[in-house]
């Protein structure tokens, strides 16, 4: 283990160097975490000299201690962490180099929780995903860079820095999708070089789209809503930032992220599921006081701090800003349901459904309450667990679900008409919901209808689900009505084109911790003031309507009535409870980026949720998802259907 006592009882500048003056183990078993170098950059086609970068970065990495300010908990208090030296790689043979790493790190990889890679040339990334992959299965993967490095063979060498993911993606060893790149920008060999990447679902972040603490955190949270659920794997070519902050490296490319920004992005690997990482392409004779050599191994430090966040059991922080009292939290596995080995049963069940649901709506209803019993057992269960205990994260996403092969174009009106036949996210929103509750349809929302399609809309009100191009920011769904819903689900016939959209949400179980017993005293019971959402209040703003009570229940697991721009606090006091809340929800948000295939289920007792921005196309294949409300059958009175509409309540 880390000792912290050598900090001071030893210079920073004495003794051998090891990054962050870890032990150095040449042959580790059972750690955590494993800090290797890999010293080659046979693979460079500019600038040579990124062989030299593990002995340099670890010696700038002895200014840095396992504790961080904005960082919390010691991370040498949460992992057992060594350095395990370097690799040995032919420095003459290019297919020598890579299957000797790939050999090396398989058996690191396997005897030990992550590897930490300090590079050499991105050449070696392919092992390091392979080596992962072979433990975990096909890896999300974060690249951090400002080229793609998904290009061909050259010069007659099968690999090369430019073509690591190019590799990962081929073999296999990068999950259909499941890849985002973060940072390109520059010269690029032919004009449409990123188009291969995109063609096999990747998503290309140029650097020009990320700039400041906004963009980073929106950008953010659509990376972990599109790489949640797999085993992530973390690459950093240093050239990811603008020259300005890291001229020591092979490549360089003016326009670059700035540290803090990359090291901000950086963050949301702790809320995935991170197994493995690299830092690579750092150039030490071209460094200018070792301040390339230093900022990579601060984005390895943190890379470790975000790794122990990740883990089960170990602790989050209480960022200062929210002036909570420091609590812990577990961290926990994503609510995914996976249930693409029941397509036959699924597929059954939804051909026992009418093929018109709205020219018979409650007899439709009614049937799918009668199929829902018969859903397959799994999924049942996780689906009556949530609507009797709910869960950590306040949601549960189904992935896999069988879809329609033909979509009619996407829909600009509304209500849908009668004779719209059945799609594949109707029928499963229908036996979802059925397993859960009631349907419910709410007059003065969508002309009462109980299916919605929630679609992109020119000029729609910035509280409504059909804008777009701005936040819709947190709501609890209805928290002023006294039939609010108890479950909001989501399923998804078409993503956005740009695969940006992201539903957040934030649950109370998860940011509770995050406050101070006084604000949880202020807030609870204590019914607020709030307005009315735009389509309960007609064309004009009375004003508050209602008064939601924004924490009630159980106090140690209490309920959740929330809503970012309508609640109106009394006064000063809980203004400021309220702002402490905001600011715990905001920690604690997931981020859910829906695919078709997938149906989100959001308990609107115990979250609130939100939407990022995206930008529609009006061509007729936007974003199309589908909506319905569920009240549980222990909370509407006897006689209510599924199906039936309700008229305003206010609380």
């Amino acid at each position: 283990m880390y000792a912290r006592e050598q900090t001071t009882s030893s210079p920073r500048y004495a003794q051998v160097a090891t990054f962050m003056r870890l032990p150095l183990e040449l042959a580790p078993t059972g750690r955590d975490a494993v800090v290797v170098g890999a010293p080659y950059d046979g693979g460079t086609s500019y600038r040579p000299g990124a062989r030299l970068a593990p002995r340099q970065i670890r010696h700038e990495s002895c200014l840095l201690h396992g504790v961080g300010i904005d960082r919390g908990p010691g991370v040498f208090d949460l992992l057992d962490v060594v350095d395990g030296g370097d690799i040995d790689l032919s420095p003459f043979d290019m297919q020598l180099a890579v299957d000797e790493a790939t050999r090396a790190l398989t058996r690191l990889a396997a005897d030990n929780g992550a590897v930490l890679m300090l590079g050499g040339d991105h050449s070696l990334t392919l092992p390091a995903m392979r080596a992962a992959a072979a433990k975990h299965g096909p890896l999300a993967v974060l690249h951090l860079d400002a080229h793609s490095d998904t290009n061909e063979p050259v010069y007659g060498g099968l690999h090369h820095h430019g073509t690591p993911f190019r590799w990962g993606l081929e073999e296999g060893v990068i999950a259909p999708g499941a890849l985002v790149q973060v940072g390109i920008r520059g010269h690029n060999p032919a004009p449409d070089s990123l188009d291969w990447v995109r063609s096999r679902g990747g998503r290309v972040v140029r650097a020009d789209e990320v700039e400041g603490r906004a963009e980073v955190d929106a950008l953010a949270a659509e990376i972990a809503g599109q790489l949640a659920g797999r085993p992530l794997y973390v690459s950093v070519d240093i050239d990811v930032l603008d020259p300005a902050f890291a001229p020591g490296t092979g490549t360089p490319a003016p326009g670059g992220l700035t540290s803090r920004e990359v090291l901000r992005l950086l963050r949301v690997v702790g809320d995935l599921d991170p197994v493995g990482f690299d830092v690579m392409e750092v150039c030490p004779p071209y460094d200018v006081g070792g301040v390339t050599s230093l900022v990579a191994a601060e984005i390895g430090a943190e890379l470790l701090y975000q790794y122990a966040r990740s883990r089960p059991g170990t602790q989050h922080h209480t960022d200062s800003t929210t002036g909570g009292t420091p609590m812990t939290i577990s961290v926990t596995e994503q609510p995914i349901v996976d249930v693409s080995g029941e397509e036959a049963a699924l597929h059954a069940l939804r051909t026992s459904l009418p093929e018109v649901p709205r020219a018979d709506l409650h007899g439709y209803l009614e049937r799918a309450v009668g199929s829902a019993e018969q859903l397959p057992d799994a999924l049942a269960a996780q689906l009556d667990d949530f609507r009797a205990r709910g869960n950590q994260e306040g949601y549960l996403l189904l992935t896999g679900l069988p879809q329609d092969a033909d979509l009619p174009t996407t829909p600009t009106s509304t209500p849908a008409p009668t004779e719209r036949p059945l799609i594949a996210g109707e029928a499963w929103l229908a036996l979802v919901g059925g397993r859960l509750g009631l349907a419910t349809g709410y007059e003065e929302l969508r002309s009462g209808t109980v299916y919605h399609d929630v679609y992109p809309s020119p000029g729609a009100h910035y509280l409504s689900s059909e804008t777009s191009e701005t936040l819709l920011e947190f709501h609890t769904e209805m928290a002023y009505h006294r039939l609010q819903p108890r479950f909001v689900m989501l399923a998804c016939s078409r993503a956005d084109h740009e695969g940006k959209a992201a539903t957040l949400v934030a649950s109370i179980r998860n940011a509770l911790p995050l406050m101070s017993h006084e604000a949880v005293d202020v807030l609870f019971d204590s019914p607020m003031p709030c307005n009315l959402d735009v389509a309960f209040r007609g064309g004009e703003d009375p004003g508050p309507q209602a008064q939601v009570t924004v924490l009630y229940g159980d106090r140690e697991d209490p309920f959740l009535g929330y809503d970012r721009e309508l609640l109106v606090p009394h006064d000063e006091a809980h203004a400021r409870a309220l702002e402490e809340l905001s600011g715990a929800l905001d920690q604690v948000t997931r981020s859910v980026q829906l695919h078709p295939g997938q149906l989100l289920i959001v308990d609107n007792y115990r979250t609130t949720h939100a939407r990022t921005p995206f930008t529609p196309r009006w061509d007729g294949a936007d974003r199309w998802l589908h909506r319905m409300y569920i009240r549980t059958r222990d909370l509407v009175p006897d006689g209510t259907r599924s199906g039936d509409v309700v008229a305003f309540v206010p609380r």
